[in-house]
Order: structure tokens, then C-alpha cells, then sequence
């Protein structure tokens, strides 16, 4: 697998990045949202997931993990391919789309091109509660470390508002 790629941007065609890389060229898809950060003949540096369909293969490119999380958490979702997470990912930041999942937002997320009410509410119930980006761990998991450090139930309850 392809976990990065560091290179020089020789082409950009949105939503296909050309890296290359000691002369070799790698075709990167990437969220249409990081090409106004990218420069012509800049180095870049991508966290990248590599997915194979018949007979090709595919590098997906984020320029931080929280993207490329967020990504791998989408394409996870049945009835959600790699394009639809690119969509949604070129409208709304990792945080964004966590934010509008555990809020139940289906019309933020179906306003995304290929999103219809139907999958935005899929998303939803697949990953309400699920979705821990990097540095920013869910509700969820905050309460799974209060209880592994057995600080009182009543406490995390009242916290947390339940």
C-alpha cells in the first residue's frame, strides 16, 4: 500500500493531482476543496489510500489525516464509494461532516451532489457516535477513557448531559 506520497505537483486537473516523485508520475484524486491551497510546481506532501477496482487501482489523496480518516471512514459506509466521499469531502472540512452526522443533519449532507436523503441518513445511523478524527476524540470515546480511569458513572452522566 501507498500510505504517502512526497513529491513535486506537475499537473493539476481537478479533481487528479500529478505528483511526481524521483521521475515517476502518480495520478492523485483528491477533495476539490485543497486545490486552491496547492501550488503549480510545489512540493506537496499527501496521506494516501490506495483502492483497486477490477483491474485498476486508485490513490486518493489528503493533505492532512483527519481527511484521510474521515475518508476511510465514509467509503466504510455500504452504498458509499470513493466518489461520493471525495463529494463530500470537497464541501465540508472532516469536522464539518462529524459535526453534521452526530447533529443528524441530513440536509447538509444531502445537499452534496449523489447524496439523496436516503444515504445522508444511512451515513447518519452508521456513524452517529462512531467517528473520532485525530487530537479530537467523540463523545463517545471521551466517556470510554473517563470509565477505563473509573471516575464515577454519575459523573460522566452529568457531564455529558444524559
Amino acid at each position: 500500500m501507498i500510505g504517502r506520497i512526497t513529491g513535486k505537483v506537475v499537473e493539476k486537473s481537478p479533481p487528479f493531482l500529478t505528483v511526481d516523485v524521483s521521475g515517476i508520475g502518480f495520478i492523485v484524486q483528491c477533495p476539490l476543496s485543497i486545490f486552491d491551497k496547492i501550488k503549480d510546481n510545489s512540493e506537496i506532501m499527501l496521506y494516501t489510500k490506495c483502492l483497486f477496482k477490477e483491474e485498476e487501482a486508485f490513490i486518493y489523496g489528503f493533505l492532512d489525516r483527519d481527511q484521510l480518516g474521515m475518508f476511510n471512514t465514509l467509503v466504510a459506509v455500504p452504498g458509499l464509494g470513493p466518489k461520493s466521499a471525495l463529494n463530500l469531502l470537497s464541501k465540508f472540512s472532516a469536522e464539518e461532516l462529524t459535526q453534521a452526522v452526530e447533529t443528524e443533519d441530513i440536509e447538509l449532507l444531502s445537499s452534496v451532489p449523489k447524496i439523496g436523503k436516503k444515504l445522508a441518513s444511512k451515513i447518519i445511523l452508521e456513524l452517529k457516535g462512531k467517528i473520532c478524527l485525530v487530537g479530537k476524540p467523540t463523545v463517545f470515546n471521551q466517556i470510554v477513557v473517563l470509565c477505563a480511569a473509573r471516575t464515577c458513572e454519575h459523573g460522566i452522566l452529568k457531564k455529558y448531559g444524559q
